[in-house]
């Protein structure tokens, strides 16, 4: 595809869409109790291996990159205030390739400790983006109001799902018996929540007191719904652990996540009766901004689902995972037709 031949870093946002969708689909599986499905098993994995193959095709053309003529445009893309806010995209589905891996499949004591390992680099990765960028935004001489985004919000999304895919990793490599485990994912989480919080309120003041979103980014709007979304997953699973491998599990579901969920509702539906705004912006590469922040927020609503056994989120949640499979059906499309035109 033309579009996947340049290095960017942007291309990132495909396999994580895709990804976080498998996920979405690995737990509606789990949820209405088709793991007996031979049929739902095989195209669950074909999508995975979709999302797999799409990640590696990024990645390599990504990091060849920096050894070719490209490697200039690559480290513009660091130095751009805009454009290194995608940057946290890189881990973020990195660590979705760690969580779809152990949910496909029985894994040898070696593959283990690979993948162990690999999500341990990741971690450090990110950890690395979270100190790097948010001092680059505290300290940095000059960044203009304009260059606040809702991209910033990818960086908080990696830290919920660095949670998320920590306590996925805990039964099946042994970690489950480790406090400082569970202490280092609390941690993650508190630190992108109050950031969120600090993002959220600056980022409105932006939107409604100074400069509009160009009509090329509005998707990235949507962006909105990742972190509180994500936020509701790896609160629940903190409190419950037990819900990772017992997803009808019922559980009490606290003020916070409901307040985390309740606020990624009403910004879908927001952006949702604004439809018309969106219109203009097109099925480019930006409208990928579209799948991951809703897969996140149809994630979230079957957890709150599967915790008070309610049938209309459940249903709901079904409808918004078909919902996410059309709109990756028309953006692949789109871009084999564009790539055949070229």
């Amino acid at each position: 595809m033309k579009l996947l031949i340049s290095p960017s870093v942007i291309y990132f946002g495909i396999p994580m869409g895709l990804l976080g969708t498998a996920m979405n689909g690995l737990h509606l599986q789990q949820m209405f109790g088709f793991e007996e499905s031979e049929l739902i098993r095989q195209l669950l994995q074909g999508f995975i291996g979709y999302g797999w193959l799409v990640f590696l095709w990024v990645s390599v053309v990504f990091v060849s990159g920096l050894f070719t003529k490209h490697k200039l445009h690559l480290q513009n893309e660091w130095l751009n205030h805009f454009q290194i806010s995608l940057f946290p995209s890189i881990t973020l589905t990195a660590m979705l390739v760690v969580v779809t891996l152990v949910e496909t499949g029985s894994l040898s004591p070696l593959f283990k400790f690979v993948l162990l390992s690999f999500y341990l680099l990741v971690l450090v990765a990110h950890s690395f983006l979270n100190i790097y960028l948010i001092n680059r935004w505290i300290f940095a001489e000059s960044v203009p109001i304009e260059h606040h985004k809702p991209t910033w919000f990818i960086l908080l999304s990696g830290n919920f799902v660095l949670v998320i895919s920590g306590l996925y990793l805990m039964a099946p490599f042994g970690l489950i018996d480790y406090a400082f485990w569970t202490e280092l994912l609390w941690f993650y989480f508190s630190g992108g929540l109050l950031l969120w919080f600090s993002f959220t309120v600056s980022l409105f003041y932006r939107l409604i007191f100074s400069s509009k979103i160009e009509i090329a980014l509005r998707p990235s709007l949507f962006i909105f719904l990742a972190p509180p979304s994500l936020a509701t997953v790896a609160s629940i699973l903190l409190l419950e652990p037990s819900l990772v491998n017992a997803p009808k599990e019922l559980v009490t579901v606290p003020a916070l996540t409901w307040l985390l969920f309740s606020f990624a509702s009403f910004m879908l539906i927001l952006w949702t009766l604004s439809f018309k705004y969106f219109i203009d912006s097109g099925l480019t590469i930006a409208a990928w901004a579209y799948v991951y922040p809703v897969a996140a927020y149809g994630m979230a609503m079957q957890y709150i689902a599967q915790a008070n056994n309610n049938l209309l989120l459940t249903s709901l949640s079904l409808g918004i995972f078909l919902v996410i499979g059309f709109l990756i059906l028309l953006l692949t499309v789109r871009s084999l037709l564009d790539a055949i035109k070229s």
